[in-house]
């Protein structure tokens, strides 16, 4: 049991999320890709309600806190430089960069970059998790086409 609340919380951390997450349910626990798709799924997305609408909230409290705020600019600045795509397709955008699966492109990062355009929470919400039911699906593919071949040049998989 403790392998499902390990890999539901570990699809919730920003470096993580469902990237890293999904391989190590399916190839490190042997759980069914389906049920580790849908546990990661629940549990990424899950992180983003309170996120999106926390974020906000945190702005306000950082600029009391000069440290806070310098480490707060930083990530904005470096999530601005890569949201392009978002700026350039709103919601669409949102999909392809969470969809995406690579680093730092998760549903973290989409949030973060959808607060700093102003975009709609709850339209966010949804491309988020189509994005997320996206990276998903290729990460799970990838992770079983690896578990099936992995054996063939030597490296047992569980």
């Amino acid at each position: 049991m403790y392998k499902y609340l390990y890999i539901f919380l570990l699809s919730m951390l920003p470096i993580t999320e469902l990237r890293a997450t999904i391989p190590y349910g399916i190839l490190e626990y042997n759980i069914e890709w389906g049920l580790v798709f849908a546990i990661c799924v629940f549990g990424n997305f899950l992180v983003c309600i309170p996120l999106i609408y926390l974020l906000t909230y945190f702005d306000q409290i950082s600029k009391k806190y000069s440290l806070v705020d310098k480490i707060l600019d930083k990530i904005y600045t470096r999530t601005r430089s890569r949201s392009n795509i978002v700026n350039k397709y709103n919601y669409w955008g949102i999909v392809i960069f969470v969809g995406i699966p690579l680093p730092l492109t998760g549903a973290w990062t989409g949030c973060l970059a959808s607060h700093l355009l102003g975009l709609d929470k709850r339209k966010t919400l949804i491309s988020i998790l189509i994005g997320l039911t996206i990276s998903a699906t290729i990460v799970s593919l990838l992770s079983l086409i690896a578990a099936h071949l992995l054996p063939y040049i030597g490296i047992e998989v569980k």
